[in-house]
């Protein structure tokens, strides 16, 4: 099999992809059960909420809708649940989401029987998320946030800071050039019964 990693460059939002996850082993050995990456709820932080509130408000209000509230590793995040513990977003044909609406860790993250397979640069890109603009954002959020709200958080009072911060970080990343961003692709022929090796 032809293994293609594909990481786009894209200065705010970059992300990491692999046909390898159409193939996922965990998927065939227990088809059932989604196992695997996408058998997580994903959880979108403050900034991912903003985000989509600018760019996709059809998907910023399912996930409002949704969601539930949680501290997690990123300050206070909505976590989809789906009831099944695997990612409601996640279909047949992969995830239904646009890349750039994805949470962190689902842009960023490959899991470690496919990255073997990728360049070295890959696990960089993750660890680059913790000095990234939108890390930073995403802190500041959590301040601001911590301060007007320090006795508890509900959908309403998510919702009300999203859309009272919404234009602040609107005019912060409005000078971020997007367009087109850079992608890097490497290739490589695998035996596929070699993936998965390191379970």
């Amino acid at each position: 099999m032809l293994v293609e990693f594909k990481i786009i460059n894209d200065p705010l939002r970059p992300s990491i992809c692999t046909n390898l996850c159409s193939v996922c082993y965990r998927n065939h050995k227990y088809e059932s059960k989604n196992i695997g990456c996408c058998s997580y709820e994903p959880e979108f932080c403050l900034f991912d909420l903003v985000f989509l509130y600018l760019h996709y408000p059809d998907i910023y209000e399912l996930i409002l809708k949704k969601g539930q509230i949680i501290k997690g590793y990123n300050g206070i995040m909505l976590e989809m649940k789906s009831g099944l513990n695997h990612c409601p977003f996640a279909s047949d044909n992969g995830c239904v989401l646009p890349k750039d609406a994805l949470t962190p860790l689902c842009r960023l993250f490959i899991c470690r029987e496919a990255a073997i397979f990728g360049p070295a640069i890959i696990e960089e890109k993750f660890d680059e998320y913790f000095l990234s603009k939108e890390y930073c954002l995403n802190n500041f959020l959590n301040s601001k946030l911590t301060l007007i709200y320090d006795k508890g958080f509900t959908r309403s009072r998510l919702h009300h800071f999203i859309t009272e911060f919404s234009q602040t970080i609107n005019t912060m990343i409005t000078g971020i050039n997007r367009t087109n961003p850079r992608i890097e692709t490497f290739n490589r022929e695998i035996n596929l019964k070699d993936f998965g090796i390191l379970v």
